[in-house]
């Protein structure tokens, strides 16, 4: 009674977004896998750099682990720890 009083509908509109929002867009996914198409090779962390000094996105290596494992991309056994 009280959605029907309050807004005159006695069904909740559903909303639009839901969860989190995305760090990267879809044209940045595009080009994170362009990359990763061209060059099968790159850590991630190299990705993090790429995406900071191209794409002007500061993300954490696990952002686009996510992103990528989600876009389909196999997933990379290891991680750079440090570069020398």
């Amino acid at each position: 009674m009280k959605l029907w009083r309050d807004t005159g509908d006695v069904i909740n509109q559903p909303r639009t977004a839901r969860g989190r929002v995305r760090h990267l867009d879809r044209e940045d996914i595009d080009y994170l896998l362009q990359l990763v198409r061209d060059n099968p090779d790159y850590f991630l962390d190299e990705l993090v750099d790429l995406t900071q000094t191209n794409r002007f996105i500061s993300v954490h290596f696990t952002t686009i682990f996510n992103e990528l494992d989600r876009a389909g991309m196999s997933r990379k056994k290891l991680k750079r720890i440090a570069s020398e």
